[in-house]
């Protein structure tokens, strides 16, 4: 963990790797979920972040990760939010889709775009990408 100041918040980072498996997706959720209940985060939005972190990972170890390379997840947090980053090495973006009834899946990204008060995708020519979202501690859940 890192501490440092920015703007005059201080800013916590937290960052782990894992081996694109998927095999890591629950160990590296259950990770994720020490460091916050460890920050107090309440238990609705940790929640919602581990959420978060299963869907962007999955997503980069199913979809974007090669065969033994890395999924890199990253927290930061400033003032009230917390910013969750995952980042594999596939140059691709991932494009929310709209499924259908008999669609088994491809719902992630749209439950992470509910979950979060911000989202997003950052590529990064020649090394991967990294799709984020951002959660307020006080924030309002969308309601469908």
């Amino acid at each position: 963990m890192m501490a440092s100041t920015q703007a005059g918040r201080q800013l916590r980072e937290w960052e782990t790797v894992w081996v694109a498996a998927p095999a890591s997706v629950g160990p590296a959720r259950r990770q994720v979920r020490a460091v916050l209940a460890e920050r107090g985060w309440p238990a609705d939005r940790l929640d919602d972040l581990l959420l978060i972190c299963s869907e962007l990972v999955t997503n980069a170890v199913r979809h974007a990760g090669d065969p033994g390379g890395e999924v890199r997840i990253r927290l930061l947090e400033t003032g009230d939010a917390c910013r969750i980053e995952v980042t594999d090495t596939r140059p691709d973006l991932p494009l929310p889709g709209l499924p259908t009834v008999r669609d088994e899946g491809g719902r992630g990204l749209l439950l992470v775009r509910s979950l979060a008060a911000d989202f997003g995708v950052a590529g990064h020519p020649g090394r991967g990408k990294t799709v984020w979202a951002v959660v307020r501690r006080n924030q309002c859940r969308a309601r469908p």
